[in-house]
């Protein structure tokens, strides 16, 4: 092995451990979010006893959340995704 292919696998295999870390970083926030953010964000809004517009204009922020969860996901296949 020549000196450009080990500089050549040593780039790549610390691209496949950024990517990792993004990754798992995507899967971390996608867990908060489901596990934590949208249970809490749901407790809160039904413990505030909120009625008419007020009321129907938060009840969409837990699908704002979910929305966020998958623009973070669809943020990692974009950039590390493919070839």
């Amino acid at each position: 092995m020549n000196l450009l292919e080990k500089e050549v696998k040593k780039e790549a295999n610390e691209n496949l451990g950024n990517v990792m870390q993004v990754v798992m970083g995507a899967i971390l926030s996608i867990i908060l979010i489901v596990a934590v953010a949208i249970p809490i964000t749901t407790q809160a809004i039904t413990a505030a006893n909120l009625t008419g517009m007020n009321q129907t204009i938060v009840n969409f922020i837990p699908t704002f959340l979910a929305l966020a969860g998958l623009v973070v996901v669809a943020g990692v296949i974009y950039f590390y995704g493919g070839a």
